[in-house]
């Protein structure tokens, strides 16, 4: 099957090395569905589209309340929150009855399968890496992603290479969250990790790694969409 692919700036590797070396980045791990306090209060002017954050609060809190998602809420804030991680008592974030005054268009909506798809993966933040793992004590990359699909109600198959061979393909233009980027940086599929828009994923990276949201890798890869 043919994927639309981006080539890699910098050699191939064999799927041991890359999980090796991508499982001790020191990428942050993204904790969205646990939720991060708020951190010293900050003051921002509101309007009756505005929501005023409180002590404690998150943005998945805030978009649950508000019927929305934290994606939709985040992009929306994009010129007042630099992290989907951090927010402030006394920070104005517009709730989806106004217009954001950021300059970056927010991305179309993804369907609410690939939602709930997103949604899903962040519940694992944290959970260790486990070659052959496939539950929540434990994930390898493609039992995250089979596993994580399964929770939204789509059954996929259980490895990358399957995965990258049953899905259908879309070119990086068309990329949309929920969707799969499966990297082979040798020539062929080694990982997998679900697409969560602005250049980022949920994965599980590797050996002494955990699930986290993390930027792309910038190696080959092609796109698939269940």
């Amino acid at each position: 099957m043919s994927f639309a692919r981006k080539n890699a700036q910098r050699p191939g590797k064999h799927r041991a090395e890359v999980e090796h070396h991508h499982g001790r980045r020191a990428a942050a791990t993204v904790a969205l569905a646990a939720g991060l306090a708020a951190g010293p209060a900050l003051t921002s002017p509101a309007s009756a589209a505005d929501y005023t954050v409180q002590s404690g609060d998150t943005l998945s809190s805030i978009a649950q309340s508000m019927g929305t998602s934290w994606q939709d809420l985040y992009a929306a804030n994009r010129d007042v929150v630099s992290s989907p991680t951090t927010i402030y008592p006394g920070q104005t974030l517009q709730t989806g009855g106004g217009s954001s005054s950021s300059s970056q268009a927010a991305p179309a909506a993804p369907s609410s399968a690939a939602s709930g798809v997103v949604e899903a993966a962040s519940q694992y933040a944290g959970v260790p890496y486990v070659y052959g793992g496939s539950t929540p004590s434990g994930f390898d990359c493609s039992g995250f992603t089979s596993y994580v699909f399964a929770q939204a109600g789509k059954t996929i198959p259980r490895t990358s290479a399957a995965q990258a061979a049953a899905a259908t393909p879309v070119s990086a233009d068309n990329l949309q969250p929920g969707d799969l980027i499966f990297y082979s940086p040798g020539g062929s599929v080694s990982h997998v990790a679900i697409y969560a828009g602005d250049g980022m994923v949920w994965e599980a990276p590797g050996t002494g790694g955990s699930v986290q949201y993390a930027p792309i890798w910038d190696v080959e890869r092609s796109y698939g969409r269940f």
